[in-house]
């Protein structure tokens, strides 16, 4: 029997079994689809429901509190923040009440993932003597902030010219996404602000230094910039570059790691676009997934045959190198995520090439 079925009008996907019941076919002749009314009612239920989820997300916004708090061993979590375009300070030491008092009955001893997340109005992040315990990643992309200070009695965490870092400088946790004009200013004789008072003295001469137009800024200011904001050093104590640490820090030019560096955790230099120098050093371990996806001005990278695990997409969209190089022999002295080469521009297809045994180039 001849199959005909390339001369059908095929009124449904041709993977299933079966037709559709009767009278669900979309035709000119009448099927449930293919009635003008049916089509109608169908199109004004959609533009109803879509009314409704949209009003719902609204009334939902504008009820959120603008902090939620859980319990955290004997002291509190914040769990969420929702601050205005008003709010450009955070002060993390006791639970904020609906009146906007804290009360110091009422410590908060941790900060939950994502609490702070995506925020683009906070310009610093005050840290009290209770909090110990900040998830990784619950200052996650906050695009305007500056700088962190820590209480100097915290236990188990410090700050560095408005970096974090734990207590005993092992490990860096969080280089704020603005704190390279930060450091610039501190360079230019900027006095560190200590309180509200100071710190809005301080963030209008930041605005003098650094306009929203880059252009306009000062010569003093770029060459700040040039020397020591763009610039970051990270201390030689230091063994762990903690995930999301360096995330989004688009005006770093160069990142000097210690030799002592063990790890560099996920999503460590994630989309750092300005960078155009960074050094892995002997000794080093291990790159987390996404450890420098995404730093499109890196020419060079040389891996030591001391990494013995690389993260998957971990040098993703470095799309200024050629090649990476690593001292290990063959691919079976590393262990290696998916995707973790570069490809060879944004259109193709094809990985850069992984080049095993290679000596190290940038001395």
């Amino acid at each position: 029997m001849e199959n005909n079925v390339e001369n059908e009008i095929l009124l449904y996907d041709p993977i299933f079994a079966k037709k559709p019941p009767e009278g669900w076919e979309d035709s000119e002749k009448g099927g449930f689809f293919g009635k003008a009314a049916t089509k109608k009612g169908l199109f004004i239920l959609f533009l109803v429901l879509a009314i409704g989820f949209s009003l719902l997300l609204s009334f939902r916004s504008l009820n959120k509190k603008k902090f939620s708090y859980d319990d955290h061993g004997g002291g509190y979590r914040l769990s969420e923040f929702n601050g205005t375009d008003a709010d450009n300070i955070l002060r993390v030491d006791f639970v904020i009440g609906e009146d906007g008092k804290a009360d110091p009955e009422k410590p908060v001893t941790a900060v939950r993932n994502y609490a702070v997340c995506c925020n683009e109005t906070l310009d610093f992040i005050f840290i009290g003597r209770s909090v110990t315990d900040l998830e990784y990643n619950c200052f996650y992309y906050c695009t305007n902030l500056k700088a962190v200070f820590v209480d100097e009695e915290n236990p188990v965490y410090t700050a560095v010219d408005g970096v974090l870092y734990r207590r005993d400088m092992t490990e860096i946790i969080l280089h704020p996404i603005k704190n390279s004009e930060y450091r610039a200013a501190l360079a230019l004789g900027l006095t560190a602000p200590a309180d509200d008072a100071s710190c809005g003295a301080f963030l209008k001469e930041m605005d003098r230094l650094f306009p929203e137009d880059a252009e306009n800024m000062p010569e003093e200011a770029q060459k700040a910039m040039a020397e020591t904001g763009g610039v970051y050093s990270i201390p030689g104590t230091v063994a762990e570059v903690a995930p999301f640490c360096f995330s989004y820090c688009d005006k770093l030019t160069r990142i000097d790691l210690p030799e002592g560096l063990k790890s560099v955790g996920q999503m460590g230099f994630f989309k750092c676009a300005s960078l155009e120098s960074i050094r892995l050093p002997d000794g080093l371990e291990s790159i987390g997934a996404d450890g420098l996806s995404y730093c499109g001005k890196l020419d060079y990278i040389f891996v030591p045959a001391s990494v013995k695990t690389i993260g998957h997409h971990a040098f993703y969209g470095c799309l200024g190198v050629k090649e990476i190089d690593l001292a290990a022999i063959d691919e079976s002295m590393v262990e290696t995520g998916e995707e973790w080469l570069p490809k060879q521009s944004e259109r193709s297809i094809k990985n850069v090439p992984a080049v095993y045994g290679a000596e190290r180039r940038d001395g």
